[in-house]
């Protein structure tokens, strides 16, 4: 069944004229196919089947980021649970060698008269995601983490600051001493 998957998902790719290759060994076989986020990374998504029981496809997407390191993978974690708050059909997540990676599967029950085009559309739709948000990736990774706090201290000097060259007068009156 896996096999067969896999050429289905190699029909509709054809007729849509994406450009995808099939990777076999002994163990698996899955659709390889690339896109160039605007303004980021060539990224590889991967189409796995498997299982004997209908058409279980999972899309994995790597490339996204590597090696994001202890003290930036907050920022980067809060990126993908912004991402994955506001959209639909693909989720993002960072691994514990800090690798960034994106999933989205097709229903096991997905026909076989469905599944190529589904894979096309969930490829489609994961591209759209990547040109409208991968930016909060980078934006997260590259922000100083303590910016926030640096603006607040700075806000307070100048307030200070302020406060010295045109002191507060407060008027006591004598009779309520």
């Amino acid at each position: 069944m896996a096999e067969n998957t896999i050429e289905l998902i190699a029909e509709a790719f054809d007729r849509h004229e994406i450009k995808y290759k099939i990777i076999e060994n002994e163990k698996l076989s899955f659709i390889d196919a690339g896109f160039n986020i605007q303004g980021g990374p060539t990224v590889r998504f991967h189409f796995f089947a498997q299982g004997e029981n209908g058409h279980d496809v999972q899309i994995r997407i790597s490339g996204l980021m590597n090696r994001v390191s202890g003290e930036k993978r907050a920022a980067v974690l809060e990126a993908c649970n912004r991402i994955n708050s506001e959209m639909r059909f693909v989720k993002f997540y960072l691994d514990k060698e800090g690798t960034l990676f994106g999933q989205a599967d097709l229903p096991t029950s997905t026909g076989e008269d469905c599944v190529g085009e589904g894979c096309f559309e969930l490829f489609l739709r994961c591209m759209q995601i990547l040109d409208q948000k991968y930016h909060y990736f980078p934006e997260a990774y590259y922000s100083s983490p303590g910016s926030d706090k640096n603006e607040k201290l700075l806000n307070t000097l100048n307030a200070l600051k302020d406060l010295s060259e045109n002191p507060l007068t407060i008027r006591i009156d004598d009779e309520e001493s």
